[in-house]
């Protein structure tokens, strides 16, 4: 009985991980090669629409704020109040969920205001890379590392000046660096900068 135990044992072991090894490459199916790292490949509508949202400029002044978004990206709601007209990547959902990355946002935390800071007095910042400096309503457009992810923003002052060093971002995996996802993605926050308009209410 004990010979006949461990021969069943060890076809119970081989079994599972044979199991194991099967569902592990029906997980990677549909996942494309990047950077030697298998990852989703980034799915873009073929539309985009106009979000809009108010912002309070000086002397309670209301400024009416749209832009082009893809059709992938979804509302999300913020939680933070240094994150605005938050649109996260989110392609067979009705809704975004804030903490989902790829995003799209409108950003004014630390990392973005010295940025653009730095820009305004030195003509770069720390950090910058593929940095093009811009005229109108945009300073810059640039990549730079954000925490364990990559950010590729426009730098601008809001509302007339009302909120100085914003960013018009989107946030990836560090992962998507060269790749066909990254491409889309700069393309996606590309067409939210050209479509960006303010106006007063």
């Amino acid at each position: 009985m004990g010979t006949f135990n461990m021969e069943l044992l060890g076809k119970i072991v081989k079994t599972a991980i044979q199991a194991g090894q099967a569902v592990s490459t029906a997980d990677t199916a549909g996942h494309m090669e990047g950077t030697g790292k298998t990852e989703e490949t980034i799915i873009l509508a073929p539309a985009s629409r106009t979000v809009e949202d108010n912002a309070y400029g000086n002397n309670d002044t209301v400024y009416h704020i749209s832009f082009q978004v893809n059709g992938s990206f979804k509302e999300a709601k913020s939680h933070s109040a240094e994150v605005e007209m938050l649109y996260t990547y989110a392609p067979g959902d009705a809704c975004g969920e804030e903490g989902v990355y790829p995003y799209l946002a409108v950003q004014m935390d630390d990392k973005v205001y010295n940025a653009v800071q730095n820009f305004k007095e030195t003509g770069t910042f720390p950090g910058a890379m593929g940095l093009i400096p811009l005229s109108g309503t945009f300073y810059f457009k640039a990549k730079m590392e954000y925490y364990e992810y990559l950010m590729y923003f426009y730098g601008l002052d809001r509302c007339d000046g009302s909120w100085e060093n914003n960013g018009l971002c989107i946030v990836y995996p560090k992962k998507y660096a060269g790749t066909e996802n990254e491409k889309k993605l700069m393309k996606v926050l590309d067409t939210a900068a050209e479509s960006y308009q303010e106006t007063r209410n």
